[in-house]
């Protein structure tokens, strides 16, 4: 049987696609939120747009009350 492709065709592609690779380490040097500039927890080459835990949480009560 042939592997599954991944949901998103780019995440395999993508260095730090796995969720635990995003994380930056202790005293690793993180990105800053695109929003508020607070620190994240994501480390700084990352690509995307980071978001503090602020606000991705407030990012999602905004897509889920979007209807």
């Amino acid at each position: 049987m042939p592997e599954k492709e991944p949901y998103c065709p780019i995440a395999g592609h993508l260095p730090g696609a796995e969720v635990g690779e995003r994380r930056a380490a202790p005293g690793e040097p993180t990105a800053e939120c695109v929003l508020c500039r607070e620190p994240t927890e994501y480390r700084y080459d990352i690509p995307g747009l980071p978001l503090c835990p602020r606000c991705e949480w407030q990012e999602a009560q905004r897509n889920t009350c979007s209807g």
